[in-house]
């Protein structure tokens, strides 16, 4: 029964770390659709000009497509096959996702009938996300409650989708839109580092790096959707071209804060990690600190291409998938840290 159990924990950990690359996968998607001018390519939810496959030219539609759609609410319809099909990529890749979610559930639930309470478990792979670890601890029914939830934003995330394509885009549906792609992605991490076990090793925080990492984590989301803001004020901003990297014209206090707290966070961020590195040698908790600070690093430099750029679509949608790297990676860090920590209790 034991080896039973490793089996199905071994697929059920692949493929949580598949999830977790295609959610950042649609994340791209989306920042492209963006930046691209996409986001109506597909007038209507779920189909796409009245089509399941939308066509290639204009004239496969009817004559008056475009009278039909102003009724509908979407005045100055024009199709756009680039467009379009950027959209309609956008939401197969999402389909994909809801199908690759419900298969984790699927396979957290035969983890749980297999052995439905913890046990101590071994996990051998090579990979640096399961490295270095005993295995034990490992829940199927934790497992399970977060496939489950993560099932549910899909779900829920597909709704928003929708809601997006009927409120023309709206800022904050979008910001919405994105934060829920950023729920998911925890989710899927949170079940990732539940799935590798209980660490071989153990690291008892301190009070001061325990409430730094808190308010290093914290800092970072509300970063995060700082430059949601500062996304939102584009969309209705004309682009005034930066004479220099601070002198781009402000578009109000939301950017201004979204430029100064970088630093905060840069400083924060490499604080933690030399103390993490100085003091721990666990193998995966090393990893997502390499994982956040190089996409927080990355994430600044396209942040400069932007405005030195005057906003070209390459760097805006790197900004983006840059940051939901970066959180994954803080998120990582965060949860390892805290099993390590729980290790270390008597």
């Amino acid at each position: 029964m034991s080896d039973f159990f490793q089996a199905r924990l071994r697929r059920l950990v692949r493929w949580n770390q598949a999830t977790l690359v295609v959610v950042l996968l649609l994340i791209l998607a989306g920042g492209i659709v963006r930046s691209s001018g996409s986001g109506m390519g597909c007038p209507d939810w779920p189909l796409c000009f009245g089509q399941v496959i939308p066509p290639l030219v204009e004239s496969d539609l009817p004559a008056n497509y475009q009278e039909i759609y102003a009724e509908r609410g979407y005045a100055d319809t024009r199709f756009n096959a680039l467009k379009t099909w950027t959209e309609y990529l956008n939401r197969l890749l999402g389909a994909v996702t809801g199908l690759m979610v419900l298969v984790q559930a699927v396979l957290a639930f035969l983890l749980y009938r297999s052995r439905p309470v913890s046990m101590a478990v071994s996990v051998s792979s090579s990979s640096a996300l399961n490295g270095s670890l005993s295995g034990a601890g490992v829940s199927g029914g934790t497992a399970f409650l977060a496939a489950l939830l993560a099932l549910v934003l899909v779900l829920v995330q597909g709704g928003i989708g929708a809601w997006v394509v009927a409120s023309h885009l709206k800022g904050s549906v979008v910001t919405l839109h994105l934060a829920l792609a950023w729920v998911l992605m925890g989710v899927q991490v949170g079940l990732g580092v539940h799935l590798s076990g209980r660490p071989t090793q153990a690291w008892s925080l301190s009070r001061l790096e325990a409430l730094s990492l808190a308010v290093w984590l914290l800092l970072l989301i509300v970063q995060l959707f700082l430059g949601a803001g500062v996304r939102e004020a584009v969309d209705a901003w004309t682009p005034v071209y930066a004479t220099d990297v601070f002198g781009m014209r402000v578009l109000g206090g939301v950017y201004l804060a979204h430029k100064n707290l970088w630093m905060l966070i840069m400083l924060g961020g490499a604080w933690l990690a030399y103390r993490l590195w100085t003091q721990c040698a666990d193998a995966q908790a090393r990893f997502w600190s390499l994982l956040a600070m190089a996409s927080l690093t990355l994430q600044v430099v396209s942040g400069l291409w932007m405005v030195l750029g005057a906003l070209p679509a390459v760097p805006r949608t790197l900004h983006v998938l840059l940051g939901s790297l970066a959180l994954v990676g803080a998120l990582g860090w965060t949860f390892r840290v805290l099993a390590l920590h729980r290790a270390a209790r008597p």
